[in-house]
């Protein structure tokens, strides 16, 4: 495995640790969710930890019948991360004045992190558009 490989599954197998520590510590705080927003949030960290530990530490999946390589899987995880962030900040933006109460400040936040997320799923997807190929070989 070269170096950035290496970088980048460690980076997704120690994110996905975190990412279900996070959801294990809000169902340990707040107890079993019994709201359909606290369950969908709860559900999509859970999916977002468990595909990027998957995405870290396998170098294929094997779903159905189909073989998937890591980068694919990656692909997917992150994607759901920019796709989730931008809903709970779009949610809490037009209810109020956002999670963080910075209003405007997070709107800014919330486009640059979730563009960033999403182009690197499509590096992810693609096998390295502008990242070096050799970082998305799979073994």
């Amino acid at each position: 495995m070269n170096s950035k490989k290496a970088v980048v599954r460690h980076g997704l197998a120690g994110g996905g640790f975190v990412t279900l520590l996070l959801a294990g510590s809000l169902v340990a705080a707040l107890g079993v969710p019994t709201t359909a927003s606290m369950l969908g949030v709860v559900s999509w960290l859970v999916f977002v930890g468990a595909t990027m530990l998957v995405a870290g530490r396998w170098e294929r999946v094997k779903i159905g019948s189909r073989t998937v390589g890591w980068p694919r899987v990656a692909a997917v995880a992150i994607a759901m991360i920019a796709v989730g962030w931008g809903a709970i900040s779009l949610g809490s933006l037009l209810v109020a004045d956002g999670i963080t109460g910075l209003g405007p400040i997070e709107a800014v936040l919330t486009v640059g992190m979730v563009g960033y997320f999403a182009w690197f799923a499509r590096e992810c997807w693609v096998g390295g558009a502008r990242i070096d190929a050799e970082t998305f070989v799979v073994d």
